[in-house]
This record gives structure tokens, sequence and C-alpha cells, in this order.
């Protein structure tokens, strides 16, 4: 299948998105004496121990896992993540001697650290790209053992934090803590976006007028699965339904105007690709 866009504006973006998470590194929370979950983190605390710049110790740190990962995740992998540790590591040196005026704030350096990191990644992962560190062992982990990715991003979070509150004591790692939840939702939401919506199951013995409205006031289809009772032993038909979120509510009145004994579960859906919703074709990075 034919790519989407030029490759030359994937590696554009991840420029920018290194470019951002640096200067949220740099110019946030190096100076308020915090630091990030993962390889980015530990790269920041042996800056505070050794006085080397966190753009090379950041660079240094990831040149065995890229040795690595070259083996076992092949080559494009590795270009790509070299480019993007590359341009990590460049920016955060070029933005080193910055310093936002928080006046001494660490909660604010905490947030809007988080939300430039979050953003940054966010734009490099949308592309395929990557920054290595906690990435790369996270890729192997699920190959190798179906660790879920989140697992190894939480422990090497975890061991972060830990030698933050060891080194610079309990309040500095609750901010860094603050500053990772943040990048962390942030990277969600700029990865997924607005493709996210919500997947409703409705159980009813009013399927047709629910549908009805449905299909008239959401403009949305619908797919019909047999079900039946495990307690009644009852045949049902369940409305399948892919709306977005700001759908809830008035799907919640429909079900409820149609048939206050039905049974209506919402569940969130991280992307939603078709019809009435974003196309269904290949991400921006992918062959």
């Amino acid at each position: 299948m034919a790519r989407s866009r030029p490759w030359a504006l994937d590696y554009l973006q991840m420029v920018v998105g290194a470019a951002v998470l640096a200067f949220g590194i740099s110019a946030l929370i190096v100076p308020a004496r915090l630091a990030d979950g993962g390889l980015t983190g530990l790269a920041i605390v042996a800056h505070y121990l050794t006085g080397l710049g966190v753009g090379p110790v950041y660079f240094a740190l990831n040149l065995p896992l890229l040795v690595w990962a070259f083996f076992l995740l092949g080559l494009r992998f590795v270009w790509r993540t070299l480019f993007g540790v590359t341009a990590v590591s460049l920016w955060t040196a070029a933005f080193s001697a910055i310093r936002l005026p928080l006046g001494g704030d660490r909660l604010l350096a905490a947030l809007y650290g988080g939300l430039c990191i979050g953003a940054g990644l966010g734009l490099i992962l949308r592309v395929g790209g990557s920054t290595g560190g906690t990435d790369i062992l996270a890729r192997h982990l699920y190959r190798r053992y179906g660790w879920p990715f989140s697992q190894t991003y939480l422990i090497a979070d975890v061991l972060v934090l830990t030698a933050v509150a060891v080194w610079a004591g309990l309040p500095a790692a609750m901010y860094a803590w603050i500053a990772t939840n943040v990048s962390g939702r942030v990277v969600s939401y700029v990865v997924e976006g607005p493709r996210r919506g919500r997947l409703a199951l409705i159980v009813t013995a009013h399927e047709p007028e629910v549908l009805r409205r449905v299909v008239g006031e959401l403009a949305r289809g619908a797919t019909r699965l047999r079900a039946t009772g495990a307690y009644t032993g009852l045949d049902r038909q369940v409305l399948l339904v892919a709306i977005a979120q700001a759908e809830v509510v008035h799907l919640r009145r429909i079900v409820a105007e149609e048939d206050p004994r039905a049974f209506l579960v919402v569940l969130p859906a991280v992307e939603v690709l078709g019809e009435g919703f974003w196309t269904l074709a290949p991400a921006a990075g992918e062959e």
C-alpha cells in the first residue's frame, strides 16, 4: 500500500517533537532539580551527580541499547531510534542555557515540563519514531515474554523515581512523579488524539426503537449481536454502537426513554476508524 505522505515529513515531525521534548527537559525539569521517568530520568539524575550535560549522557546511555536492538528489532527500528535519540540529545544540549521564569515553583515546572515532554514524545511516536531507552527494552520484553509495554515503563519509572527520592528527597520525587504522569497522559492524547471514542453495548427488549433513534438522531450505525442471558436463559439482541465521547449523554437518554429496564455498558475505545470517524488508512510512519 502506498504511503500516505512523504517520509521527509516524518523525520521533520521527529525533529520538531525532539525539540519540544528537549525544551521540557532543559528549560523546565532540570532547572527545578526534578527528573522524568525512564532513561531520560536516569540521564537527568546522572547530570545532577556528575555535572555532565543531559544530552551527551542520554546519548551515551542509549548506545549499548541501540546495538542490542539492532540484533533484536531490525535496522529500520534502530535507524529511526538513532535519529530520535540524536535529535533529542542535540536539542537538549542546545536548550541547556534556557531557564524559564517560574519563580522557583516546582509544581509549575513539573506540569509544564511534563506537558512539553509528553507532547514532543507523542509527535515522535505518531510517525513510528522512538527515543530509545525504555522503549527498546519494552519492545524486547513484549516480543520475547509477552510483557505489556505499560508494565515495563512502570518498573523503569519506579526505579528512577526511587533514585530521585534517595538523592533529593520525597518532595522532589513527588514532583517528578507528577511530571511523569502528565507526560504519559499527554503522550496518549497526542498519539491517539481525536480518534478516541466510546463503544456502547445495549441489551434491550426494545431493540428496533433504540436502533431507529440511534441511526436517526446520532447518525451512527450499529451491529446486532445475538446473545443469551445467563440468568434468564432468554435470547436477546445486543446492539454494538461506536460513538464519539460527546454523544454518550445523548445515547444514554435515548436508551432510558425507550427502555428504562435496558442494560447499557459504555467502554472507552482507544481508536475508532471507519465510516463516520477517522479514515481507515495506515498511520504516519507505517508502510
